[in-house]
């Protein structure tokens, strides 16, 4: 009753099996590959339009056989063991200098057991 989103953490889990066992909870409440995909390629396909300097990426309809042959050995991602010679890094922007007086008073904070200053 108290998960920060509801049940949605466990939730799709949950449905997933319960449409592998053929229940009907898992019947009326899981979803297809394809709509997962679609819930979550815009994401994916956005990080690609970044590293690719903003440029539009058109989002495929993955039920369709050409458009998702296109993607077939498509790896492309920031996990070295997976991507291989596409890997992506975190970002395409150099990340800012550290802070580092920053860093020593929020820890000198921490280690005070202090959450903030007032």
């Amino acid at each position: 009753k108290n998960l920060g989103h509801g049940i949605c953490d466990i939730g799709a889990p949950h449905y997933f099996i319960q449409k592998i066992l053929g229940t009907p909870e898992g019947e009326k409440y899981s979803i297809d590959v394809y709509t997962a995909v679609d819930m979550s390629i815009c994401g994916i396909l956005a990080f690609r339009s970044i590293w690719n300097g903003n440029i539009p990426v058109e989002i495929p309809n993955l039920r369709n056989l050409g458009e998702r042959d296109a993607y077939r050995n498509d790896n492309a991602c920031t996990n070295p063991a997976v991507a291989g010679d596409q890997i992506l890094g975190k970002s395409p922007n150099p990340y800012p200098e550290k802070d580092t007086e920053t860093y020593e008073f929020i820890r000198k904070l921490w280690e005070e057991g202090k959450k903030g200053v007032k």
